[in-house]
């Protein structure tokens, strides 16, 4: 009776693993697909960034307009650099920690990507609109 139960505390721990193992790998996955996106906005960030920038060398006459230019190139320079900064301290590679460690870090990373994905986004909107009445000459 007792090698079953033992067998049987064995398979289930075993099993155990296997579902924490998967549930590490699931929410790294997201965050490395929300990472992924934010990458692919990258592009648009920088042609906002360097527009926004041309923009601002001009003679800008009206100083609450060039305020709020500057505004809108410092939002899109923070995105950035919250990308920059988030993507130099992820540390995907969790050997020896236990699962609870990992899902605890891993889920902390995944709501910062996605906050900064977010970010990104609204500098992006807010650039264009921006831009898209204020025509370079």
């Amino acid at each position: 009776m007792k090698r079953i139960l033992a067998i049987t505390i064995a398979v289930c721990t075993i099993y155990s693993c296997k579902d924490n193992t998967k549930q590490e790998k699931d929410l790294l996955n997201d965050i490395l697909k929300v990472h992924d996106k934010v990458m692919t906005q990258d592009e648009g960030l920088m042609k906002s960034k360097n527009r926004m920038d041309s923009l601002l060398k001009t003679a800008m006459k009206d100083t609450a307009e060039k305020t709020n230019a500057k505004g809108i190139d410092l939002k899109l320079t923070a995105a950035g650099e919250a990308m920059e900064n988030w993507m130099s301290k992820f540390q995907p590679d969790m050997t020896g920690k236990s699962h609870d460690e990992v899902m605890k870090y891993y889920t902390e990373q995944k709501k910062q990507v996605t906050a900064i994905d977010s970010q990104i986004n609204v500098a992006i909107k807010e650039a264009d609109q921006y831009l898209s009445t204020h025509k370079l000459k």
